[in-house]
């Protein structure tokens, strides 16, 4: 007895009632590991609060008024209920206050049946979904669209009727009849009964539907409903019953004026848009209140009712996007009328829409934004429905231009209204859109107008303002003139003149000063008078007119009154003091805004001195100023008085920008990418607005939502701070969506320091591959194709579509024959899908095999490929089968066997099963029972089958021949077959007349019989078999042999041929013993002979004779003309190998070809830098004979070097030596010189240390000649001293910063100098260049030392020294560069031409390889391109196959160039060779568009079977463009794809016009639809002409490009060289010329002084001038 424990999924050990569908363990012990994996059955079906509450969150989500949006969910099923009414459709809302509260929604709609009831009830069960579900199918038919009204179909998900029901109550009644029927259907929800099932573990989701006849009202119904259904008789009614909290909704009733006001403007705006329905509300009180009603149609002062009434004018536009959603949108102008805007406001409005605050702006008019104020411009229709939570705060095409000379106002007086379809999805509560404003702003939605939307919306915008605002009162009418000033002379009159304006509140006179706004300079004037064009008179409103202003000086005029006591005196002087302390002196520049402060005025009277003082104020505009101070006499405002001018005063001063207190940020690339760098421009201000220059030394502090900032660096630039490469990384939107990040900027400093921008960044570049599935290994089954999803991802995370991002992915086949490279396109959406082909391996013993799948991106090699393992499991399917004969005893068939049966018998009791490829028997199903056929009958019995029985086999009686029999399995994939041998007597009759005794008297002749095996055996089948039948003689062919019994013979002719080949016979080969030199071959041929066993020969061609050596390290390889160097071991071509004949040979030594190589030379020696090395004596062999290597330049740069010796012996062999490693070290010390060279310093006597600084942070080291560090053990002082360069005297050197000469100590060979610098008022000249020398003082130097001399500039204008400075760094970094490239050029050109050599050896390599080739003959000329098969090269086998027997009319077709060349080869052949004339060619631009299935860029649907163009699989050998012409002519738009089922399946998705489309495995389906036959199937391969395989296009094309640069740099060299040489031949023909000059002057002047004549004078000027046209002539060369 063994114990056991049973035990529930959470180890609890059971003793107690356990509920239904249970999992229990039986275990050994209580906490016994699970033996294996087991599944346990689970219920999650959703609670109860998912339907009755989630309307609560739906609706109070947003925190506005949620009752009008869920009677707005029960209106939507009435009016998609009322839809098909012919008459009128009534809706009706009543609120019931009778002992109870309930709101019952009624219709004269179709009503539902109790189906379809069942189907209102099931949550999120929609109408459009229901033809797939397990409910009762409706027959719904979608109505056409209407534009701009409700479309009676925005009952869309299934779920707002139960979410609005118990949002407004507890409970909700279904009541309807339908109109087909005379039964009335009631179904109640309840959430008390929800409670109540679920506390007595019901089913939750189960109820009952009543079913009652009209007029049968019981006592469940509540009197109110009795009273509603009185009238129901004969009208097919929906009704909708909603009860429950009373007390909530209980301020109904009191405030039901205010809350039908509100609730009905509400629904008004809902269904604004539809206007064929009677919607009433209604309010039902106890007794004796009376009934209280309101028609929704009677609502005229909704807000989308006065927007229409208001409006004048309307623009109209379009937009549609690429997956077919439309919108309508209305633009409506509310114009200034008189005194006020008439843009609505309704206290209403902000029931959905949240209140915009208003910004007062002091810069702005009065009106300015009135009208719509912040609000959004858009509110947004679904299907006619208002979505009220989504609005659109505008259009870019709708926004103010920065130049636009409108009034800001205009554009703030038009409202505008959007109508989509249901494209654009909402959510499920029709509260707000989903992805309205992101499709809308899709680089791919398109807006009608397409071409410039702006242009005319703007047209439309200035019309409205001109025509139909009346914004400015025209005051104070004097006349009607006629204006000679205005240029058309149509419209020179009438002009009315007004002496005043009323705008914005404001009255504007005549005779009022005034001043130009935003000009450069500001003009100042005084108002003459106002006109208006047209005819009036009186006070009248317009839109503008215009105003004559007659420009006036600009002055500040004091106004003084005179003191009563001093009537008579004037002032005699005007003075002016600042008492603050704060003096303006005259001509000052001060800032802008800076206070002038209170100006205290000195008037100077005889008898008396009066103060007058006034506060001036600050100024803020820019310019130069003139206080200008004037006493006046006050009852008249002169100047002057009896002849006398009053006392004046003037004092100019410059008013210039602040500092920089403000920055803007402009415009950024709209094309923003994570990763990717940008700028961030700023302009600075002061504090009113006018440019000024950054702060110095800023720090710019950025920061963005959710988004990682960093930036590289900022620049300056007048009052421009750009922050540069700026960049963004995080997690954004798709590839289509864009999502806004607010970017806030902070410049540290500044009065307003930060500025908050909004960017939407797209996806970065590509960056990595994400393969799902993500599971590892990854299972698919044999003989079925495997589907991944691929992402392009960022290096942010995010999804990112660019051009040309081709992922593909290799399926490495370790043994699968056939699979192909897949490829997907995610350039749109940053995603695809590969399918690969089928995987078919070959299943062992029912073990699953490995697989790798490559994904990576051929144009994005900074990708890194990913690897995903393929789990490759035995397939389901049927792989083989067994056939049992089932009698006395059980016979098992074995597949293709040959029975020898009684003659007119029958075989039967036939029994078969299947298995799978794992071994596992599959059961015969009735679908496998009708895929089972055989070939002896055409009746088969499906139960039969079924059971695995097989109808009996007949054996004829009359058939002298074998009799093949087949079972076969779908179409004969899987097969077993047999044959049946009959025994027949001398008149082909059946007979049973043999005995077992016969074989005794039974026999055989013929010629050459081997009768030693020959035996008769007697069979139980009533026959005899003849065995051991053997020729062992004779020669081959037709042999007679007889069979005799008795009196009986039969004679049957044999034709004797060769035996099965046993063994491999070597005729004849080189003599022996055979002895080979190392390397070398044989030159004597081996003939062999397959033979038999008797030595016959064979004939088989199959044969391939494999060559191998003992032992495997000695390698064999065939000669040309059968001669070779080999041992043959075997023959292939049989199913086992044949052994072959041993030849033995000796590989020997080859005593002139060195095999080792090594070198001698003296180990001890030191290398020291630039020095030679010592002599090396390579060796070959251990031999004497050695090679000597002298005067080998050491390196110059100290470190560490191996040293190999080569000695090539032929082209590809090469013995090398063991590497040598040297220490090079540094040579003798000689000089003082820097670790890093400095650049030349440009200096100045500033007060900036920067501008005097010399040498910083510079160390300098003893080294040698070649610049290595040496002299570790040398101690001393370094000397700095100033000089000027050699040959140059001045006594004005500058000074260093301490004393003239410093000392600075060398310790271990170096120092390190910090600082070093001139002095502030250092002497020196202007632009001179000096030497600033570091001298080393060593104690006991082993040489003497070289100076360090580092030149440097001198200036006293630091702008210079900067110029100066930049072009010195410029120089050096040339200089570095040319160094650099020199030496590159000199390691190169030694090695140029073994590159050539060697990449040309690659190259014939390449081109040697065997490959496919079209093997007709081309045709080549001046004029022509070739025939057809030879102008493109096909990689794919099966591509290439299946394109050329499309193209077999074609292939053999000559192109040529021009029309000329083609009529020549047309009569040279008489017309037999096909041509086509390339200038003759009209390809449609048109037919080169994307694939069928693609529109807009998008994908219609996810095709299957990897369609592509097949001419994008040509690769064209020569004149690509032209050769491309040609197959778009001749191929077209030819769709390639995997096989023909795909094939047919895309042309039936297209549902547009197909091309032909051709498949890999060989058939072709035609741009008409016709597919199948012999016409649409390719033929064997060996029967096409294919196109040729291309060469290893990559890899070939290295080597020809690296060969040509090779070549190119080659010649560039050679030239370069020569040119040197010129150079150089030249330079030395001058200076030999110019020594010769020399010494004819010498001589000519010894002559001239020793004979003092004049004639020799003018002999050696003539020398003279002969000597230097010839120096000339030398220098031009």
């Amino acid at each position: 007895w063994q114990k056991f424990c049973l035990v529930t999924t959470d180890r609890t050990v059971v003793d107690h009632e356990l509920q239904d569908n249970s999992t229990l363990y039986l275990l050994q012990s209580e906490d016994q590991d699970l033996p294996v994996a087991a599944e346990e059955v689970i219920n999650f079906v959703p609670h109860y609060n998912t339907l009755i509450e989630s309307g609560t969150f739906e609706y109070f989500a947003e925190g506005q008024k949620s009752l009008p949006c869920s009677l707005a969910e029960l209106v939507d099923n009435s009016l998609s209920a009322t839809a098909k009414n012919t008459g009128v459709r009534t809706i009706e809302i009543r609120l019931l206050f009778d002992k109870t509260f309930a709101v019952v929604v009624l219709d004269n709609g179709c009503g539902m049946t109790s189906k379809q009831l069942n189907n209102w009830a099931v949550y999120r069960l929609s109408k459009f979904t229901r033809e797939n579900s397990t409910f009762e199918r409706e027959d719904y038919t979608r109505p056409e669209p209407v534009r701009r009204s409700l479309n009676s179909d925005i009952s869309y998900f299934g779920v707002g009727g139960k979410q609005a029901a118990f949002h407004i109550g507890n409970s909700v009644r279904m009541i309807s009849k339908p109109r087909s029927s005379p039964d009335v259907h009631e179904l109640a929800l309840s959430k008390d009964e929800f409670e109540k099932k679920e506390k007595n573990k019901e089913d939750v989701y189960k109820g009952t539907i009543l079913n009652r006849k009209v007029r049968d009202f019981n006592e469940r119904h509540c009197s109110q409903l009795c009273h509603l259904l009185k009238y129901s008789d004969d009208t097919a009614i929906t009704e909708c019953v909603e009860g429950g909290q009373e007390v909530e909704y209980r301020t109904l009733v009191d405030n039901f004026v205010t809350w039908c006001r509100e609730n009905q403007l509400l629904l008004s705006d809902f269904y604004l848009f539809f206007y064929y329905c009677f919607l009433q509300v209604t309010l039902r009180e106890k007794p004796p209140k009376g009934l209280r009603q309101k028609n929704l149609r009677e609502v005229q002062d909704d807000l989308q009712t006065l927007y229409i009434n208001s409006a004048v004018d309307t623009f109209e536009f379009k937009a549609t996007t690429s997956d077919g959603g439309s919108l309508d949108g209305i633009l409506r102008y509310h114009p200034f009328l008189y005194d006020k805007e008439t843009f609505p406001q309704d206290g209403c409005a902000s029931v959905f829409l949240a209140p915009v605050e208003e910004e007062d702006d002091e810069n702005q008019s009065g009106t300015m934004n009135r009208a719509r104020g912040k609000r959004d411009i858009f509110e947004c229709f679904w299907n006619g429905r208002l979505i009220p939570y989504t609005t659109v705060s505008e259009f870019d095409w709708c926004r103010r231009p920065p130049k636009s000379t409108l009034p800001l106002e205009c554009f703030s007086r038009f409202s505008g209204v959007l109508f989509t379809n249901d494209k654009f999805r909402v959510n499920a509560s029709k509260q707000k859109f989903m992805d309205l404003e992101l499709k809308l702003r899709h680089k791919d939605t398109l807006f009608t107008p397409v071409f410039n939307v702006q242009k005319e919306f703007l047209q439309w915008l200035e019309k409205c303002h001109s025509q139909f605002d009346k914004q400015v009162k025209f005051l104070g009418y004097v006349d009607t003139v006629k204006r000679p000033d205005v240029s058309i002379k149509k419209s020179q009159s009438p002009w009315a003149v007004f002496s005043a304006i009323e705008l914005d509140g404001k009255i504007y006179k005549a005779g009022d000063l005034v001043k130009s706004k935003k000009t450069q300079p500001i003009y100042y004037g005084k108002v003459n008078k106002f006109f208006l064009y047209g005819d009036h008179e009186g006070d009248v409103f317009a839109t503008g007119g215009e105003v004559e202003i007659t420009r006036v000086s600009k002055k500040l005029v004091l106004k003084c009154d005179r003191d009563h006591r001093f009537v008579s005196r004037l002032p005699e002087k005007l003075c002016v003091k600042w008492p603050e302390g704060n003096p303006l002196p005259k001509n000052a520049v001060i800032p802008a805004g800076t206070p002038l402060g209170n100006v205290l005025l000195l008037l100077l009277f005889p008898l008396l001195l009066k103060n007058v003082s006034f506060n001036a104020g600050s100024l803020t505009n820019l310019g130069k100023y003139t206080l200008t101070l004037q006493a006046e006499l006050s009852e008249n405002s002169k100047t002057s008085y009896g002849g006398r001018q009053l006392p004046s005063y003037k004092h100019k001063f410059t008013v210039k920008e602040g500092n920089a207190e403000i920055f803007t940020i402009g415009p950024l690339n709209p094309s923003l990418r994570i990763g990717m760098p940008f700028n961030i421009p700023t302009q600075m201000t002061d504090i009113y607005g006018h440019p000024t220059k950054p702060p110095p030394n800023i720090q710019p502090v950025l920061e963005c939502s959710d988004l990682e900032v960093s930036f590289e660096t900022t620049a300056t630039s007048g009052n421009s701070f750009t922050i540069e490469g700026v960049k963004v990384i995080g997690e954004v939107q798709n590839y289509q969506q864009t999502r806004s990040f607010d970017l806030k900027l902070t410049l540290p400093g500044l009065k307003k320091q930060t500025q908050t921008i909004k960017i939407s960044p797209f996806p970065g570049n590509p960056h990595s591959l994400l393969v799902k599935p993500e599971v590892k290994p990854v299972k698919v089954e044999n003989g079925n194709p495997v589907s991944f999803n691929v992402e392009v991802r960022d290096e942010a995370g995010n999804i990112t579509a660019n051009a040309k991002q081709i992922v593909r992915c290799q399926v490495r086949d370790f043994g699968v024959p056939g699979l192909k490279l897949a490829v997907t396109d995610c350039s749109s959406t940053g995603t695809g899908q590969i399918v690969t082909e089928p995987i078919n391996l070959k299943i062992i013993n029912g073990e699953p095999q490995m697989l790798q799948a490559k994904f990576d991106m051929p144009s994005q090699k900074h990708v890194v490929a990913i690897t995903t393992e393929l789990k490759v499991m035995p397939s389901c399917r049927v792989s083989w089968m067994e056939l049992f004969c089932e009698g006395e005893e059980r016979l098992e068939l074995k597949n293709e066997e040959k029975i020898q049966w009684q003659a007119g018998g029958v075989l039967e009791n036939l029994v078969f099963k299947l298995y799978d490829e794992s071994g596992k028997e599959v059961e015969v199903t009735p679908e496998i029972a009708s895929n089972i056929k055989v070939n002896w009958t055409g009746v088969i019995d499906q139960r039969a089958l079924i059971m695995g029985r097989l109808p009996d086999v007949q054996v004829p009686t009359k058939v002298q021949e074998e009799r093949f029999h087949q079972v076969s399995y779908r179409d004969h994939s899987v097969s077993f077959s047999f044959t049946i041998l009959k025994l027949v007597d001398h008149y082909d009759n059946v007979t049973n007349s043999l005995t077992s005794d016969c074989v005794t008297s039974m026999a055989v002749e013929a010629e050459g019989l081997d009768k030693s095996n020959i035996a008769f055996i007697w069979e139980s089948s009533g026959s005899v078999k003849v065995s051991g039948v053997r020729f062992t003689s004779g020669p081959l062919g037709t042999r007679e042999v007889c069979f005799s019994y008795g009196d009986y013979t039969e004679q049957i002719n044999f034709k004797v041929m060769a035996g099965i080949p046993t063994k491999l016979k070597l005729l004849s080969g080189p003599e022996m013993p055979l002895q080979i030199l190392n390397g070398t071959g044989i030159s004597t041929p081996f003939v062999v002979q397959l033979c038999d066993e008797w030595e016959n020969p064979s004939p088989d061609q199959r044969v391939v004779v494999e060559t191998r050596a003992s032992p495997s390290t000695a390698k064999v390889s065939c000669r040309d003309k059968g001669k070779a160097a080999f041992t043959v071991t075997n023959v292939k071509g049989l199913k086992k190998p044949i052994p072959g004949p041993h030849v033995n040979f000796n590989i020997i030594p080859d005593p002139n070809k060195p095999d080792k190589l090594s070198v001698n030379y003296d180990t001890s020696a030191r290398f020291l830098a630039g020095g030679t090395f010592p002599g090396f004596k390579p060796m070959e062999n251990d031999s004497k004979s050695c090679y000597y290597f002298r005067d080998k330049k050491i390196p110059q740069s100290v470190g560490t070097y191996t040293v190999q010796f080569s000695l090539r012996i032929e082209k590809t062999e090469v013995v090398f030596s063991n590497q040598i490693i040297v220490n090079v070290v540094a040579n003798q010390p000689v000089k003082l010189g820097p670790e890093c060279q400095p650049q030349i310093p440009v200096v100045s006597y500033s007060r900036d240390i920067a501008n005097r600084t010399l040498v910083e942070n510079m160390t300098l080291k003893i080294m040698d000649q070649y610049g290595n560090p040496t002299g570790q053990n040398l101690n001393g002082k370094v000397l700095v001293s100033i000089k000027c360069p050699d040959g140059e005297q001045s006594t004005n050197l500058p000074l260093l910063e301490e004393v003239s000469t410093v000392e600075i100590n060398l310790k271990d060979g170096s120092t390190h100098i910090e600082r070093l610098a001139i002095r502030e008022s250092s002497p020196g000249e202007n632009g001179r260049r000096y030497i600033l020398i570091f001298k080393p003082e060593v104690v006991m130097p082993p040489s003497s030392l070289s100076p360090f001399e580092l030149p440097f500039h001198f200036y006293n204008d630091s702008e210079n020294q900067r110029k100066v400075s930049e072009l010195t760094k410029k120089k050096d970094e040339l200089s570095d560069n040319y160094e650099k490239l020199n030496k590159k050029c000199s390691l190169l050109i030694q090695n140029i031409d073994s590159l050539l050599q060697q990449n040309a050896d690659e190259k014939k390599t390449i081109e040697d390889i065997p490959r496919r080739v079209f093997p007709m003959a081309n045709r080549s000329g001046p004029d022509i391109l070739g025939k057809v098969g030879h102008l493109a090269h096909i990689s794919d086998e099966k591509a290439a196959l299946v394109i050329s027997w499309h193209l077999s009319s074609e292939m053999d077709c000559v192109i040529t160039k021009t029309t000329a060349e083609a009529q020549r080869i047309f009569r040279s052949e008489y017309g037999r060779q096909q041509v086509m004339a390339l200038d003759s060619i009209y390809v449609n631009p048109r037919s080169q568009g994307p694939l069928p299935h693609i529109k807009n860029g998008r994908e219609l649907f996810s095709p299957v079977g990897n369609p592509l163009y097949a001419r994008n699989l040509l690769i064209y050998t020569a004149e690509e463009e032209s050769c491309e012409h040609v197959f778009k002519n001749i191929l077209g738009n030819t769709i390639l794809m995997d096989d023909i089922e795909s094939a047919t399946n895309y042309r039936k998705a297209v549902r547009i016009y197909c091309p032909t489309i051709l498949t890999r495995d060989g058939n072709r389906l035609s741009a008409s639809g016709k597919f199948g036959g012999a016409q649409n199937k390719a033929p064997h391969e060996d029967m096409v002409k294919k196109f040729g395989t291309p060469l290893p296009q990559l890899l070939y094309c290295y080597f020809c490009c690296w060969i040509e640069l090779l070549i190119q740099f080659r010649s560039a060299l050679e030239k370069k060289k020569d040119e040197d040489d010129k150079r150089n031949n030249t330079i030395l023909k001058l200076s030999e010329t110019r020594q010769e000059m020399e010494e004819t002057k010498t001589e000519l002047q010894e002559i001239e002084r020793q004979l003092g004549k004049i004639v020799f004078i003018e002999a050696l000027h003539k020398m003279d001038r002969a000597f230097h046209k010839r120096c000339v002539s030398c220098l031009h060369t």
